[in-house]
């Protein structure tokens, strides 16, 4: 997602922010490799 209006609804105002299944994952750091696929594994179960 890159509208501004649409991100700032889940509270985030920092950029880079990652957002998983509607939950803010990080905000402001690019998260590790490893970080994201533990989220998305648990997204999954």
């Amino acid at each position: 997602m890159t509208e501004p209006l649409e991100i700032a609804k889940y509270g985030v105002f920092g950029t880079p922010a990652v957002v998983v299944d509607g939950e803010v994952k990080s905000v402001g750091k690019i998260p590790k490799k490893e970080e994201i696929r533990t989220w998305l594994v648990k997204e999954m179960h």
